[in-house]
C-alpha cells in the first residue's frame, strides 16, 4: 500500500508532502524514515525521472517494513539548508547556506514519528526505528544517528554530503554521547565526485567511522568502484541496505 498526504511542519510553518509505503500483510512493522520522499517510489515523481523503486524492491526481496519519506523543500536551494545541521559554503553553487537540520529533526521526532505511530501498524520501539537518506539526506541520516540515537537504532548514510562540514561532524562525533547500540551504514562511489574527491570522501568517512567504532558502534561499508551520485545506483544498494537493517543484534 502506498499513500501520500500533507503534514504540517511547525518549525517551518508550512505543509510538506509525506510518502508512505506499508506492506500488505497484517502485522506490525519496523519503520525506515527517509529524506527526499518524492525520489523513493515512482519514477514519475522523482526529480530526475528515476526513483529508488523502494516498494517494488522490498517486495522482491521479501523484506517487510514501513517506509516514510519526507519530501524536501522545492523552493530555490532551501533543501540544502533544510538538510544540513550546520551553516556552510557550497563551492559548486558559490553560496552560503544556513543550517536548519535541527529544525528538520524536530519535525521528524516530535511531529512525524508520533503521527506515524498513531496511524500505522508500527513497531514503535527504538530497535525498530531507522533513518536513511542519500546525498544531503545521507548527511542528515548520519546526524540523526549521532544526535538522536535515543530514537533511531540504525542510520543509512548513502553517498553522504560530508565534505563542506566535515570538521563540525568530526567535532560533534567526538563530543556526543551516542547510544552504544546505534549502527551506521556508509556507502560511496568512486565516480561521484572525481578521483580527488573520492579520496577526500573516503578519508572523511573512515575518520568518522574510526571514532564510531572506537565507541563500539557497528559500521557497515559499501564502496562502489563504478558508483555514481544517482538514484539508479542507490537503488542497486537496496539489498545491501536491507542486509544491514535486518541484521539481528541485541539492542
Amino acid at each position: 500500500m502506498y499513500q501520500k498526504f500533507e503534514c504540517y511542519m511547525p518549525p517551518f510553518h508550512e505543509n510538506r508532502t509525506i510518502h508512505v509505503y506499508v506492506p500488505d500483510t497484517n502485522k506490525r512493522y519496523p519503520v525506515l524514515y527517509m529524506f527526499d520522499g518524492h525520489n523513493l517510489f515512482f519514477d514519475q515523481e522523482a526529480t530526475y525521472g528515476r526513483s529508488w523503486r523502494m516498494g517494488d524492491n522490498l517486495e522482491r526481496l521479501h523484506r517487510e517494513c514501513i517506509v516514510v519519506g519526507q519530501e524536501c523543500s522545492h523552493h530555490n536551494n532551501d533543501r540544502l539548508s533544510e538538510y544540513s545541521p550546520y551553516s556552510f559554503y557550497a563551492p559548486g553553487i558559490e553560496q552560503d547556506f544556513e543550517g536548519w537540520g535541527d529544525k528538520t529533526m524536530e519535525f521528524f521526532t516530535q511531529t512525524l514519528k508520533p503521527f506515524i505511530d498513531k496511524n500505522y501498524p508500527t513497531l514503535s520501539n527504538r530497535k525498530n526505528t531507522w533513518i536513511g537518506g542519500s546525498s544531503c539526506g545521507g548527511l542528515m541520516a548520519y546526524y540523526a544517528g549521532m544526535k538522536y540515537s535515543a530514537i533511531y537504532a540504525k542510520a543509512v548514510c548513502v553517498s553522504p554530503y560530508f565534505l563542506p562540514m566535515i570538521d563540525q561532524l568530526y567535532r560533534d562525533t567526538q563530543n556526543t554521547k551516542i547510544r552504544k547500540s546505534t549502527d551506521f551504514y556508509f556507502s560511496w562511489g568512486a565516480k561521484e565526485i572525481g578521483a580527488h574527491g573520492f579520496v577526500e570522501e573516503t578519508k572523511d568517512i573512515l575518520d568518522l567511522a574510526t571514532l564510531l567504532s572506537q565507541n563500539g558502534h557497528r559500521i557497515t561499508f559499501h564502496v562502489k568502484p563504478e558508483g555514481e551520485h544517482c538514484e539508479r545506483d542507490w537503488e542497486a544498494e537496496i539489498p545491501a541496505i536491507c542486509e544491514f537493517l535486518w541484521t539481528d543484534l541485541s539492542k
